[in-house]
């Protein structure tokens, strides 16, 4: 483990903040409220009905896109990434809206309470036309791979930026009947495992992805992240949203067939319910908690929430500044991601509170840590900053922030390390990295008058995040 050596500038002092009662932080579009309330309906199970197999019995019925967990599943002996799987039905949609989405395939239940870790089977994404179809792993530390199984289409007399590139929803919400099949083979790519997925309509002309065989080699490594599913069935996505109706029938799954001739007493959760849905995409609310303890601080109380990447700029920070470049910044806690889904991400560290519409990750004077990363790793805890448009580094690795383990954490900016051109040093646990500043990027100079969590300005969904005895640099306060 890396060992940092306190040094306090002159002119700055180390703040602690355990929140132990409300700081009164500053805080911009961190609760947002929404304008329209919905009302989110989960109806779905065991039906009688007839739309996706051979005879009458099935499961399925409306499932809600919602940050509210639901689902409609078996309960299977414990499986992992050494085990064979497979899997396989028929399914038909019959109805779609728009931001609507469900999940089929084997899951963790201990990981319904949101994001997507230790899950193996296809997604829905749908719109008013149809739908998408999406082959997915997400591993207990939040790894994913897949692949689209309906495809891009590139419309070659457009212009880039003009629609060029656009993927229809190609999976019909008239009732269509499709097969489909899903098998695991944890020797295949040279030991690393590989998925494999088909699926073809009843309809007599086929789409080109219709018989193609999707196959999706695990990365190396990914057989080793503990991911464990006891679950096989229906949820619904789990981010804000609208409803799809959707039925499966002819399920096999895990050596076992069930036709639903007669209700199987699956077990459900949330999945026959209507309740008013506030959560919705970009609808921030993170700041001041005065009774959670995630974090695992010294006593119940923490900053943090729920934090989007899409929406409104939004930060909730304390007053520390005027700080330059030429301080040394250090900043640590303790942290724990609870929830990352995909492609979401946020900011923390010291930044400049005069911008109130864009990103500091984007408009200059930011100093700190970025939470985020490519889906196939899950989320760097990296170091990161921005001075202006062309002094920036936000895409370096970092220790891995692995959902619901806590962590204390160390940041330490020293100006006068990297032949003073500055560096930047993050400690995550036991891991560390350090990234230089760039050659002159220091020179073109920055101002920091807050410490804090901020959002990023790129679309996305959203993480649960929480912070805990908190140490940070701050301008001495005159006397």
């Amino acid at each position: 483990m890396m060992l940092f050596v306190v040094v306090t500038p002159a002119l700055a002092e180390q703040r602690t903040q355990s929140f132990d009662n409300d700081p009164g932080w500053d805080a911009l579009n961190n609760r947002i409220v929404p304008d329209l309330v919905r009302t989110a309906t989960q109806d779905f199970g065991y039906s009688a009905t007839n739309f996706a197999g051979k005879e009458k019995g099935e499961i399925g019925g409306k499932v809600w896109r919602s940050t509210t967990p639901a689902s409609y599943a078996a309960e299977i002996p414990a499986k992992t990434l050494n085990d064979k799987l497979s899997a396989s039905g028929t399914f038909a949609l019959t109805a779609t809206s728009g931001s609507s989405g469900a999940f089929l395939g084997f899951f963790n239940d201990a990981q319904t309470g949101g994001g997507r870790q230790d899950t193996l089977g296809f997604r829905f994404a749908g719109e008013g036309s149809g739908a998408r179809l999406t082959l997915q792993l997400v591993t207990a530390t939040n790894q994913a791979c897949g692949t689209k199984v309906t495809p891009w289409i590139v419309d070659k007399t457009k212009q880039r930026g003009q629609g060029r590139k656009f993927r229809p929803t190609s999976i019909r919400n008239d009732g269509t009947r499709y097969h489909w099949t899903l098998d695991y083979d944890p020797q295949a790519a040279g030991g690393r495992g590989q998925i494999r997925f088909t699926i073809r309509s009843d309809r007599e002309q086929h789409e080109e992805f219709e018989d193609k065989a999707f196959t999706v080699d695990l990365p190396a490594g990914y057989k080793d992240q503990r991911t464990v599913f006891d679950r096989f069935g229906l949820t619904n996505s789990m981010k804000g949203g609208n409803g799809l109706t959707i039925y499966f029938d002819d399920l096999s799954f895990d050596g076992r067939a069930e036709d639903f001739s007669k209700d199987p007493g699956w077990n459900g959760t949330g999945n026959h319910v209507a309740f008013e849905d506030r959560e919705r995409s970009g609808n921030h609310d993170f700041g001041f908690r005065e009774k959670s303890n995630f974090a695992e601080g010294k006593s119940a109380g923490e900053m943090g929430g729920t934090v989007w990447r899409s929406g409104r700029y939004a930060y909730y920070a304390d007053r520390v500044g005027p700080l330059t470049l030429d301080d040394r910044l250090e900043a640590g806690g303790k942290v724990v991601l609870k929830i990352g889904a995909p492609d979401s991400g946020c900011y923390l560290g010291f930044f400049n509170s005069a911008e109130k519409n864009k990103s500091p990750a984007a408009a200059g004077s930011f100093i700190g840590i970025k939470i985020g990363g490519p889906t196939r790793v899950g989320h760097y805890f990296a170091p990161a900053y921005a001075f202006s448009a062309g002094a920036k580094a936000d895409r370096a690795v970092g220790p891995l922030l692995v959902p619901g383990r806590a962590y204390p954490w160390k940041l330490v900016y020293d100006p006068d390390a990297n032949d003073g051109k500055g560096a930047i040093s993050v400690t995550l646990g036991e891991k560390s990295l350090t990234v230089p500043i760039k050659n002159g990027d220091k020179a073109k100079g920055a101002t920091f008058d807050r410490f804090g969590l901020f959002t990023a300005n790129i679309g996305g969904s959203y993480v649960k995040i929480y912070l805990d005895d908190l140490s940070y640099t701050s301008a001495a306060e005159k006397k």
